[in-house]
């Protein structure tokens, strides 16, 4: 039994370090342009299965930055994000960051999850204040919004490092 549970917090171990990695860059074959992306990570309830997941990457290319979220809901619905809709960043000193939508995107539902579960990948813009203000602030909530409502997600500190580290990690290239 000793055998079973230490296997099990070295299992919980490795998933919760995970450590910040930059995925292989993708080079357009033509313009011949090199986008960076951060490794996904997640960002709020990572052990609620089907439950209210947020996981996020960084992306920057030749002239954007960019932030995608991967939501996945354990809910049978379907809910769009128009391009120009918002993502409202909360900081724990109470300020607020509005990012926008640069794709139209819809939630999409994972045949083989019993029950039911929407999963959606948003893709949002990341002008020069709204990097700045993400590495200096320590985020508290996201809220997304979508065509059925606000979704909201609560970041731990911890969680919070992440998408710091991410931006860092990107600016060195």
């Amino acid at each position: 039994m000793k055998k079973y549970i230490i296997t099990a917090l070295i299992a919980i171990a490795a998933f919760s370090v995970k450590a910040q990695k930059l995925e292989k860059p993708v080079i357009d074959k033509i313009s011949g342009d090199t986008t960076w992306l951060a490794k996904e990570q997640t960002l709020a309830n990572p052990f609620t299965i089907p439950g209210h997941f947020l996981a996020g990457n960084i992306v920057k290319g030749k002239n954007y930055w960019a932030i995608y979220f991967h939501l996945r809901d354990g809910l049978d619905i379907h809910y769009y994000v128009s391009k120009g809709d918002k993502a409202i960043i909360k900081f724990a000193d109470g300020k607020l960051l509005e990012i926008l939508s640069i794709f139209n995107a819809h939630s999409s539902i994972i045949p083989y999850a019993t029950p039911p579960v929407a999963e959606s990948f948003l893709g949002f813009d990341l002008p020069e204040e709204a990097i700045s203000a993400l590495e200096n602030g320590k985020i508290s909530v996201i809220r997304i919004q979508t065509s059925k409502g606000d979704f909201d997600y609560d970041i731990k500190d911890s969680k919070s490092e992440i998408i710091k580290k991410q931006l860092e990690l990107i600016a060195k290239k």
